[in-house]
Protein backbone atom coordinates (compact mmCIF):
# COMPACT_ATOMS: atom_id res chain seq x y z
CA UNK A 1 0.00 0.00 0.00
CA UNK A 2 0.83 3.82 -1.34
CA UNK A 3 0.00 7.20 -0.10
CA UNK A 4 -0.12 9.72 -2.90
CA UNK A 5 -0.47 13.00 -0.85
CA UNK A 6 -2.94 15.26 -2.88
CA UNK A 7 -4.44 18.90 -2.72
CA UNK A 8 -7.99 17.65 -2.67
CA UNK A 9 -8.80 14.63 -1.06
CA UNK A 10 -5.50 14.98 1.45
CA UNK A 11 -4.23 11.37 1.13
CA UNK A 12 -4.77 8.77 -1.28
CA UNK A 13 -4.21 5.15 -1.04
CA UNK A 14 -2.93 3.15 -3.41
CA UNK A 15 -2.67 -0.87 -3.06
CA UNK A 16 -0.05 -3.02 -4.75
CA UNK A 17 -2.37 -4.08 -7.50
CA UNK A 18 -2.91 -0.52 -8.76
CA UNK A 19 0.66 0.59 -8.27
CA UNK A 20 1.76 -2.09 -11.09
CA UNK A 21 -0.72 -0.35 -13.60
CA UNK A 22 0.30 2.96 -12.39
CA UNK A 23 4.18 2.53 -12.64
CA UNK A 24 3.62 1.23 -16.29
CA UNK A 25 5.48 3.84 -18.73
CA UNK A 26 2.38 3.92 -20.70
CA UNK A 27 0.73 5.39 -17.55
CA UNK A 28 3.34 7.66 -16.43
CA UNK A 29 3.04 9.35 -19.83
CA UNK A 30 -0.05 11.01 -18.26
CA UNK A 31 2.37 13.44 -15.95
CA UNK A 32 3.42 14.76 -19.38
CA UNK A 33 0.08 15.85 -20.73
CA UNK A 34 -2.24 18.69 -19.26
CA UNK A 35 -5.30 18.13 -17.91
CA UNK A 36 -6.57 21.54 -19.84
CA UNK A 37 -4.11 22.18 -22.23
CA UNK A 38 -3.59 25.96 -22.86
CA UNK A 39 -5.70 27.33 -19.68
CA UNK A 40 -2.28 28.05 -17.86
CA UNK A 41 -2.09 31.07 -20.77
CA UNK A 42 -4.99 32.84 -18.69
CA UNK A 43 -4.74 30.50 -15.31
CA UNK A 44 -1.32 30.64 -14.93
CA UNK A 45 -1.68 27.97 -11.69
CA UNK A 46 -3.48 25.34 -14.26
CA UNK A 47 0.10 23.00 -15.18
CA UNK A 48 -1.68 20.22 -13.52
CA UNK A 49 -2.08 17.10 -15.26
CA UNK A 50 -4.00 13.70 -16.38
CA UNK A 51 -1.90 11.64 -14.27
CA UNK A 52 -3.65 13.68 -11.45
CA UNK A 53 -6.87 13.48 -12.33
CA UNK A 54 -6.62 9.58 -12.92
CA UNK A 55 -5.65 9.01 -9.07
CA UNK A 56 -8.29 11.85 -8.11
CA UNK A 57 -10.86 9.63 -10.07
CA UNK A 58 -9.97 6.30 -8.68
CA UNK A 59 -9.92 7.49 -5.59
CA UNK A 60 -13.47 9.79 -6.06
CA UNK A 61 -14.84 6.35 -7.99
CA UNK A 62 -14.30 4.23 -4.64
CA UNK A 63 -15.76 6.80 -2.51
CA UNK A 64 -19.21 6.86 -4.83
CA UNK A 65 -19.02 3.25 -5.07
CA UNK A 66 -19.18 2.12 -1.28
CA UNK A 67 -21.75 4.85 -0.45
CA UNK A 68 -24.11 3.32 -3.34
CA UNK A 69 -23.53 -0.07 -2.59
CA UNK A 70 -24.36 0.88 0.93
CA UNK A 71 -27.15 3.11 0.01
CA UNK A 72 -28.80 0.35 -2.39
CA UNK A 73 -28.72 -2.49 -0.09
CA UNK A 74 -26.46 -4.39 -3.09
CA UNK A 75 -24.38 -7.19 -2.07
CA UNK A 76 -21.12 -6.40 -3.69
CA UNK A 77 -18.07 -6.79 -1.81
CA UNK A 78 -14.02 -5.38 -2.57
CA UNK A 79 -13.56 -6.88 -5.46
CA UNK A 80 -16.46 -5.01 -7.46
CA UNK A 81 -15.21 -1.62 -5.94
CA UNK A 82 -11.82 -2.46 -7.10
CA UNK A 83 -13.23 -3.00 -10.50
CA UNK A 84 -14.66 0.01 -10.29
CA UNK A 85 -11.82 2.02 -9.17
CA UNK A 86 -9.69 0.32 -11.86
CA UNK A 87 -12.32 2.05 -14.48
CA UNK A 88 -11.79 5.48 -12.77
CA UNK A 89 -7.85 4.92 -12.74
CA UNK A 90 -8.12 4.30 -16.37
CA UNK A 91 -10.75 6.33 -17.97
CA UNK A 92 -8.79 8.95 -19.18
CA UNK A 93 -5.76 6.62 -20.45
CA UNK A 94 -6.06 7.33 -24.04
CA UNK A 95 -5.36 10.54 -23.63
CA UNK A 96 -2.49 12.47 -26.09
CA UNK A 97 -0.87 15.75 -26.35
CA UNK A 98 -2.95 18.50 -24.46
CA UNK A 99 -5.86 16.26 -23.94
CA UNK A 100 -9.06 17.50 -25.58
CA UNK A 101 -7.06 19.81 -27.90
CA UNK A 102 -5.69 17.03 -29.65
CA UNK A 103 -9.01 15.90 -30.49
CA UNK A 104 -9.89 19.22 -31.71
CA UNK A 105 -6.78 18.92 -33.88
CA UNK A 106 -7.95 15.89 -35.55
CA UNK A 107 -11.37 17.82 -36.29
CA UNK A 108 -9.73 20.45 -37.75
CA UNK A 109 -7.23 18.43 -40.18
CA UNK A 110 -10.28 16.74 -40.98
CA UNK A 111 -12.93 19.56 -41.82
CA UNK A 112 -10.94 22.35 -42.50
CA UNK A 113 -7.86 20.89 -44.59
CA UNK A 114 -9.64 18.09 -46.21
CA UNK A 115 -7.31 15.05 -45.05
CA UNK A 116 -9.48 11.91 -44.49
CA UNK A 117 -8.69 10.51 -41.20
CA UNK A 118 -10.62 8.81 -38.96
CA UNK A 119 -11.61 10.89 -36.03
CA UNK A 120 -13.91 10.26 -33.16
CA UNK A 121 -14.56 14.10 -31.77
CA UNK A 122 -14.22 14.06 -28.11
CA UNK A 123 -14.81 10.59 -27.92
CA UNK A 124 -11.01 9.88 -29.39
CA UNK A 125 -9.38 9.10 -26.21
CA UNK A 126 -11.81 6.56 -25.03
CA UNK A 127 -10.80 4.97 -28.80
CA UNK A 128 -7.37 4.89 -28.00
CA UNK A 129 -7.81 4.59 -24.10
CA UNK A 130 -9.61 0.83 -25.31
CA UNK A 131 -6.68 0.54 -27.27
CA UNK A 132 -4.40 0.83 -24.86
CA UNK A 133 -6.36 -1.49 -22.50
CA UNK A 134 -6.46 -3.98 -24.51
CA UNK A 135 -3.61 -4.43 -26.26
CA UNK A 136 -0.81 -2.77 -24.06
CA UNK A 137 -2.13 -3.15 -20.30
CA UNK A 138 -4.05 -6.16 -21.11
CA UNK A 139 -1.62 -8.84 -19.64
CA UNK A 140 -0.70 -6.73 -16.36
CA UNK A 141 -5.00 -6.09 -16.01
CA UNK A 142 -5.24 -9.84 -16.36
CA UNK A 143 -2.58 -10.94 -14.11
CA UNK A 144 -3.64 -8.42 -11.03
CA UNK A 145 -6.90 -8.31 -11.36
CA UNK A 146 -8.47 -11.76 -11.99
CA UNK A 147 -8.76 -12.39 -8.76
CA UNK A 148 -11.30 -9.79 -8.21
CA UNK A 149 -13.09 -10.18 -11.86
CA UNK A 150 -13.55 -13.36 -14.38
CA UNK A 151 -12.78 -10.82 -17.31
CA UNK A 152 -11.61 -7.53 -16.36
CA UNK A 153 -10.23 -6.48 -19.46
CA UNK A 154 -13.28 -6.73 -20.96
CA UNK A 155 -15.23 -5.15 -17.95
CA UNK A 156 -13.16 -1.68 -18.82
CA UNK A 157 -13.95 -1.68 -22.28
CA UNK A 158 -17.26 -2.15 -22.08
CA UNK A 159 -17.46 0.64 -19.37
CA UNK A 160 -15.15 2.56 -21.45
CA UNK A 161 -17.45 2.57 -24.63
CA UNK A 162 -20.39 3.02 -22.48
CA UNK A 163 -21.79 -0.13 -23.85
CA UNK A 164 -22.58 -1.79 -20.50
CA UNK A 165 -23.76 -5.49 -20.54
CA UNK A 166 -25.23 -6.27 -17.20
CA UNK A 167 -26.02 -4.54 -13.80
CA UNK A 168 -22.50 -4.98 -12.82
CA UNK A 169 -21.12 -2.62 -15.81
CA UNK A 170 -24.20 -0.30 -15.71
CA UNK A 171 -23.25 0.60 -11.70
CA UNK A 172 -19.73 1.44 -12.55
CA UNK A 173 -20.62 2.87 -16.18
CA UNK A 174 -23.08 5.01 -13.75
CA UNK A 175 -20.17 6.31 -11.37
CA UNK A 176 -17.74 6.49 -14.44
CA UNK A 177 -19.59 8.27 -16.97
CA UNK A 178 -23.05 10.27 -16.01
CA UNK A 179 -23.95 14.12 -15.16
CA UNK A 180 -22.98 13.16 -11.56
CA UNK A 181 -19.64 11.10 -11.55
CA UNK A 182 -16.56 10.64 -10.36
CA UNK A 183 -14.73 12.09 -13.29
CA UNK A 184 -16.44 15.23 -13.20
CA UNK A 185 -16.65 15.95 -9.26
CA UNK A 186 -12.54 15.35 -9.54
CA UNK A 187 -12.32 17.60 -12.63
CA UNK A 188 -14.72 20.70 -11.12
CA UNK A 189 -13.03 20.17 -8.26
CA UNK A 190 -8.96 19.91 -9.48
CA UNK A 191 -9.63 22.49 -11.87
CA UNK A 192 -10.73 24.98 -10.04
CA UNK A 193 -8.57 24.44 -7.34
CA UNK A 194 -5.40 24.93 -9.73
CA UNK A 195 -7.01 27.64 -11.58
CA UNK A 196 -7.56 29.71 -8.21
CA UNK A 197 -11.59 30.16 -8.70
CA UNK A 198 -14.48 29.41 -6.29
CA UNK A 199 -16.58 28.48 -9.42
CA UNK A 200 -16.31 24.96 -9.35
CA UNK A 201 -16.43 23.96 -5.89
CA UNK A 202 -19.40 22.11 -4.43
CA UNK A 203 -20.24 20.05 -1.30
CA UNK A 204 -18.53 17.00 -2.36
CA UNK A 205 -18.87 14.74 1.01
CA UNK A 206 -22.78 15.34 1.54
CA UNK A 207 -22.87 14.57 -2.12
CA UNK A 208 -21.17 10.73 -2.22
CA UNK A 209 -23.85 10.00 0.67
CA UNK A 210 -26.79 10.43 -0.83
CA UNK A 211 -26.28 8.71 -3.69
CA UNK A 212 -28.62 5.24 -4.40
CA UNK A 213 -29.21 2.72 -7.40
CA UNK A 214 -32.74 1.93 -8.03
CA UNK A 215 -33.93 0.25 -10.88
CA UNK A 216 -31.02 0.07 -12.88
CA UNK A 217 -30.73 4.19 -12.24
CA UNK A 218 -28.21 6.14 -10.31
CA UNK A 219 -30.56 7.97 -7.99
CA UNK A 220 -29.68 11.00 -5.33
CA UNK A 221 -31.92 10.61 -2.60
CA UNK A 222 -34.37 13.92 -2.29
CA UNK A 223 -32.75 15.87 0.79
CA UNK A 224 -29.91 16.39 -1.78
CA UNK A 225 -31.17 18.33 -4.73
CA UNK A 226 -30.06 21.46 -3.63
CA UNK A 227 -26.46 19.59 -3.47
CA UNK A 228 -27.09 18.38 -7.03
CA UNK A 229 -27.88 22.03 -8.00
CA UNK A 230 -24.78 23.17 -6.57
CA UNK A 231 -22.63 20.67 -8.43
CA UNK A 232 -25.09 21.23 -11.83
CA UNK A 233 -24.33 25.20 -11.43
CA UNK A 234 -20.67 24.90 -10.76
CA UNK A 235 -20.07 22.61 -13.73
CA UNK A 236 -21.43 25.53 -15.91
CA UNK A 237 -19.77 28.37 -14.10
CA UNK A 238 -16.45 26.42 -15.35
CA UNK A 239 -17.30 26.16 -18.67
CA UNK A 240 -18.79 29.95 -18.91
CA UNK A 241 -15.64 31.43 -17.17
CA UNK A 242 -12.98 29.19 -17.18
CA UNK A 243 -13.35 26.20 -20.04
CA UNK A 244 -14.78 28.48 -22.32
CA UNK A 245 -12.67 31.40 -21.46
CA UNK A 246 -12.21 33.46 -25.24
CA UNK A 247 -8.62 33.72 -24.62
CA UNK A 248 -8.05 30.14 -23.71
CA UNK A 249 -10.15 28.95 -26.44
CA UNK A 250 -8.13 30.88 -29.06
CA UNK A 251 -4.85 29.68 -27.71
CA UNK A 252 -6.09 25.65 -27.99
CA UNK A 253 -6.92 26.89 -31.34
CA UNK A 254 -3.59 27.64 -32.22
CA UNK A 255 -2.29 24.67 -30.78
CA UNK A 256 -4.29 22.95 -32.93
CA UNK A 257 -3.64 24.83 -35.93
CA UNK A 258 0.08 24.66 -34.83
CA UNK A 259 -0.26 20.12 -34.81
CA UNK A 260 -1.70 20.59 -38.07
CA UNK A 261 1.57 21.91 -39.56
CA UNK A 262 3.38 19.59 -37.83
CA UNK A 263 1.47 16.58 -39.00
CA UNK A 264 1.90 17.93 -42.72
CA UNK A 265 5.26 18.31 -42.41
CA UNK A 266 5.75 14.26 -40.91
CA UNK A 267 6.98 15.36 -37.84
CA UNK A 268 4.29 13.05 -36.43
CA UNK A 269 1.45 10.58 -37.04
CA UNK A 270 -1.52 9.28 -35.75
CA UNK A 271 -0.99 7.34 -32.69
CA UNK A 272 -0.69 3.39 -33.24
CA UNK A 273 2.26 1.72 -31.60
CA UNK A 274 3.28 1.42 -28.44
CA UNK A 275 5.91 4.17 -28.87
CA UNK A 276 3.45 6.20 -30.71
CA UNK A 277 1.55 6.60 -27.06
CA UNK A 278 4.93 7.28 -25.66
CA UNK A 279 5.92 9.90 -27.55
CA UNK A 280 3.16 11.70 -28.17
CA UNK A 281 2.97 13.88 -25.13
CA UNK A 282 3.30 17.65 -24.33
CA UNK A 283 6.96 17.79 -24.31
CA UNK A 284 7.06 16.53 -27.90
CA UNK A 285 5.09 19.39 -29.17
CA UNK A 286 6.69 22.12 -26.96
CA UNK A 287 10.19 20.89 -28.69
CA UNK A 288 9.08 20.96 -32.45
CA UNK A 289 7.36 24.23 -32.43
CA UNK A 290 10.73 24.92 -33.20
CA UNK A 291 10.05 23.14 -36.51
CA UNK A 292 6.61 24.94 -36.87
CA UNK A 293 5.20 28.49 -38.35
CA UNK A 294 7.08 31.37 -36.43
CA UNK A 295 3.80 32.97 -35.58
CA UNK A 296 2.24 29.48 -33.63
CA UNK A 297 5.74 28.77 -31.97
CA UNK A 298 5.89 32.50 -31.05
CA UNK A 299 2.05 32.78 -29.56
CA UNK A 300 1.79 29.23 -28.08
CA UNK A 301 5.11 29.23 -25.93
CA UNK A 302 6.04 33.48 -25.49
CA UNK A 303 1.92 34.22 -25.78
CA UNK A 304 3.12 36.92 -28.66
CA UNK A 305 1.55 38.33 -31.54
CA UNK A 306 -2.17 36.76 -31.45
CA UNK A 307 -4.79 39.24 -32.16
CA UNK A 308 -8.50 38.81 -30.58
CA UNK A 309 -11.50 40.42 -31.81
CA UNK A 310 -12.77 41.74 -28.28
CA UNK A 311 -16.82 40.60 -29.07
CA UNK A 312 -17.54 37.55 -28.88
CA UNK A 313 -20.30 35.55 -30.80
CA UNK A 314 -23.53 34.84 -29.38
CA UNK A 315 -27.24 33.96 -29.87
CA UNK A 316 -28.38 35.50 -33.02
CA UNK A 317 -25.43 36.10 -34.38
CA UNK A 318 -23.91 32.87 -33.88
CA UNK A 319 -26.35 31.53 -36.30
CA UNK A 320 -25.04 33.76 -39.22
CA UNK A 321 -21.44 32.94 -38.70
CA UNK A 322 -22.81 28.78 -38.62
CA UNK A 323 -24.30 29.19 -42.09
CA UNK A 324 -20.79 30.96 -43.78
CA UNK A 325 -18.97 27.76 -41.98
CA UNK A 326 -17.95 26.65 -45.33
CA UNK A 327 -16.00 30.09 -46.26
CA UNK A 328 -14.84 30.50 -42.88
CA UNK A 329 -13.50 26.83 -43.49
CA UNK A 330 -12.34 28.05 -46.32
CA UNK A 331 -10.50 31.63 -44.75
CA UNK A 332 -8.60 29.46 -41.94
CA UNK A 333 -6.90 26.85 -45.06
CA UNK A 334 -6.23 29.91 -47.13
CA UNK A 335 -4.32 31.31 -44.16
CA UNK A 336 -2.56 28.26 -43.18
CA UNK A 337 -4.06 29.22 -40.14
CA UNK A 338 -3.09 32.54 -39.09
CA UNK A 339 -7.11 33.43 -39.19
CA UNK A 340 -8.45 31.26 -36.38
CA UNK A 341 -12.19 31.24 -36.00
CA UNK A 342 -13.14 28.90 -32.52
CA UNK A 343 -16.54 27.73 -31.40
CA UNK A 344 -17.40 26.61 -27.96
CA UNK A 345 -20.14 24.24 -27.05
CA UNK A 346 -21.58 22.79 -24.02
CA UNK A 347 -24.56 21.30 -22.60
CA UNK A 348 -24.83 21.94 -18.65
CA UNK A 349 -27.72 19.27 -18.67
CA UNK A 350 -29.71 17.38 -20.90
CA UNK A 351 -32.61 14.85 -19.47
CA UNK A 352 -33.47 13.19 -22.50
CA UNK A 353 -30.50 10.93 -22.38
CA UNK A 354 -30.06 8.12 -20.85
CA UNK A 355 -28.24 9.01 -18.16
CA UNK A 356 -30.53 11.61 -16.50
CA UNK A 357 -30.07 12.28 -12.94
CA UNK A 358 -32.82 10.87 -10.90
CA UNK A 359 -34.26 11.91 -7.35
CA UNK A 360 -35.80 9.17 -5.29
CA UNK A 361 -38.45 10.10 -2.25
CA UNK A 362 -37.94 6.99 -0.54
CA UNK A 363 -40.72 5.30 -2.72
CA UNK A 364 -40.20 6.21 -6.41
CA UNK A 365 -37.72 8.31 -8.48
CA UNK A 366 -38.65 10.68 -10.99
CA UNK A 367 -36.63 13.21 -13.11
CA UNK A 368 -34.50 15.76 -11.86
CA UNK A 369 -36.31 18.95 -13.67
CA UNK A 370 -39.65 17.68 -12.09
CA UNK A 371 -38.49 18.83 -8.79
CA UNK A 372 -36.27 21.69 -9.70
CA UNK A 373 -36.94 24.45 -11.49
CA UNK A 374 -33.13 25.35 -11.20
CA UNK A 375 -32.20 23.03 -13.47
CA UNK A 376 -34.64 22.92 -15.83
CA UNK A 377 -33.40 26.62 -16.49
CA UNK A 378 -29.89 25.73 -17.46
CA UNK A 379 -29.54 26.03 -20.90
CA UNK A 380 -26.71 25.48 -23.76
CA UNK A 381 -23.52 27.60 -23.21
CA UNK A 382 -22.70 28.09 -27.27
CA UNK A 383 -20.80 30.84 -28.43
CA UNK A 384 -17.25 32.01 -31.09
CA UNK A 385 -14.42 34.22 -31.19
CA UNK A 386 -11.94 35.11 -33.64
CA UNK A 387 -8.19 35.69 -33.91
CA UNK A 388 -5.70 36.17 -35.87
CA UNK A 389 -1.85 36.82 -36.83
CA UNK A 390 -0.98 40.76 -38.70
CA UNK A 391 -0.94 38.49 -42.21
CA UNK A 392 -4.70 37.79 -41.60
CA UNK A 393 -5.64 41.25 -40.88
CA UNK A 394 -7.68 42.09 -44.11
CA UNK A 395 -9.72 38.10 -43.52
CA UNK A 396 -10.75 39.06 -39.97
CA UNK A 397 -11.57 42.39 -40.43
CA UNK A 398 -14.23 41.44 -42.92
CA UNK A 399 -15.78 39.18 -40.07
CA UNK A 400 -15.28 41.64 -37.41
CA UNK A 401 -17.54 43.69 -39.83
CA UNK A 402 -20.05 41.89 -39.59
CA UNK A 403 -20.03 41.13 -35.98
CA UNK A 404 -19.89 45.40 -35.47
CA UNK A 405 -22.76 46.10 -38.45
CA UNK A 406 -25.29 42.95 -39.45
CA UNK A 407 -25.09 41.37 -35.45
CA UNK A 408 -25.84 44.99 -34.13
CA UNK A 409 -29.74 44.41 -34.74
CA UNK A 410 -30.04 41.11 -33.64
CA UNK A 411 -30.04 41.30 -29.82
CA UNK A 412 -28.41 38.51 -27.60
Amino acid sequence: MKLIRDPIYGYIEVSDEFLKIISTPIFQRLRQIKQTAMAYTVYPGMNHTRFEHSLGVMHLSRELAKYIISNSGLKYDDSFINMISLAGLLHDVGHVAFSHTFENFLMLLKKVYGVPIDEKGKKTHVEYGIKIISDFLGDIIDKEFSKYFSDPVNFLVHILDEDPKNTDERIALSLISNYIDADRCDYLLRDSYYAGVGYGRFDIERLKRFLVFIDNKLAIYKKAIPIVEQFLLSRMYMYENVYFHSVVGLYNAVLSHAMVDLYSRNIFSLPEKYEDYLKLVDYFIYYNLYNSKEEFKNSILFRSKLIRIKKDIYGDCLKIFENMKSQIYEDMKNSNGDFIYHEFNDVPYYEEKDDAVYVFDGDNITKLTTVSPIIRSLSEVKKATIGYFPSAEKIAKKYEEIITQECKTLGP
